[in-house]
């Protein structure tokens, strides 16, 4: 079933045909989303686990996304129902993402205290986030919308031929790497930059679905499960080894090697995914994960200029393991309170995050 057309079923309907362990990858994705953007002003011990984590987390949301990606609708329907689902949350919450650049803007020392630099043009940045320009604000909503619209456009073009479509999707991964070596790319509006990077990670969910049966997923013995996670973990080691303690300054290989790190990290998330338990809380992390998502940058903004600039814990002076402590308790404090907001935004405001039915409005 079409990820954009759960909002039109029931709730029973609705938990009736989500698939447990996607929802558990997407809650250990936004997991990996907090932990990224604890920042390294802060915690500067934890910089080898956040560049890790930087090499894959965002491209395991495209995947994830894509598995659910369905070619047969009409190209009107899906632009207008993945403009409503993606499009309206991001210019929703964006409000949120417009606050840093604002308070730069009125109070630089305040916003000095709370760990950024006052360096860069707060103008900028406000139309940055307008036209979702770069990594600002929201990116991702806007990458997965024109990525999805491409997507529809390349199955069509190779007649949903599973083979000419995999070729296509690499050249896509080449020709990125070759465009982001020109910043002017990156600046392009409304995440044309990225393009070319996030169709291919949607289609080759895409494709894992139509090849795989992935609601058997779970059901895989345990032995399996670990083996699959043992092997992808290792993998996924030795290649973010070779890429930073043994750096190749660039040409073929360095792109070679950062997306095979890619591909492994995705496949690492995805088998440990498969090895927890269903959990209620966690499932709703994945299955709201675009609440998240929303919310992250500013709750933990909040919650580390509480802890860090007013209350003065020296945390970026601590040895490894007390930042590593400490960052845990940070992620816990804002995913609890993004989880009590994502409580008030299914109740109260269905409508920021594109959902306008009849059914929520009474509600």
């Amino acid at each position: 079933m079409s990820q954009t057309n759960m909002t039109q079923i029931t709730p029973i309907q609705h938990q009736s045909t989500r698939i447990a362990w996607i929802d558990i990858a997407r809650a250990v994705a936004m997991v990996l989303v907090f932990t990224g953007h604890l920042g390294t002003r802060w915690f500067p011990q934890l910089e080898p686990l956040t560049t890790a984590i930087y090499t894959f987390h965002m491209p395991l949301f495209f995947l994830l996304s894509g598995l659910f990606f369905k070619p047969t609708i009409d190209l009107l329907t899906l632009i207008a129902k993945r403009a409503r689902t993606l499009l309206v949350p991001y210019y929703v919450f964006s409000v949120f993402a417009l606050a840093a650049p604002i308070v730069k803007l009125l109070c630089p020392s305040l916003y000095q205290a709370a760990g950024k630099s006052t360096d860069s043009n707060p103008f900028e940045a406000i139309v940055a986030i307008l036209f979702a320009q770069g990594n600002a604000g929201l990116w991702f909503l806007w990458s997965l919308f024109v990525g999805t619209l491409c997507l529809w456009i390349t199955v069509r073009a190779v007649r949903s031929n599973k083979l000419a479509l995999t070729i296509v999707l690499l050249a896509y991964l080449v020709i990125d790497c070759l465009l982001k070596g020109y910043p002017a790319v990156a600046q392009l509006p409304f995440q044309l930059g990225k393009i070319f990077e996030a169709t291919a990670y949607v289609g080759f969910g895409y494709l894992v679905a139509q090849t795989c049966n992935i609601r058997n997923w779970d059901q895989l013995e345990i032995s399996r499960k670990l083996g699959v996670f043992g092997i992808t973990t290792v993998v996924f080691l030795i290649l973010e080894h070779c890429s930073t303690a043994q750096p190749i300054t660039s040409g073929v290989m360095l792109n070679a090697l950062l997306l095979l790190t890619t591909f492994s990290g995705i496949a690492m998330a995805i088998s440990f995914s498969l090895l927890l338990p269903e959990a209620r809380c966690f499932a709703t992390v994945g299955r709201d994960s675009l609440v998240f998502y929303a919310l992250n940058d500013i709750v933990l903004k909040t919650v580390k200029f509480a802890l860090f600039s007013v209350a003065h814990i020296p945390v970026a002076t601590l040895p490894f393991a007390e930042q590593l402590f400490t960052g845990i308790l940070v992620l816990i404090m804002a995913m609890t309170i993004c989880y009590a907001l994502n409580a008030f935004v299914q109740r109260y405001m269905r409508w920021a995050i594109g959902d306008f039915s009849r059914h929520v409005m009474a509600e």
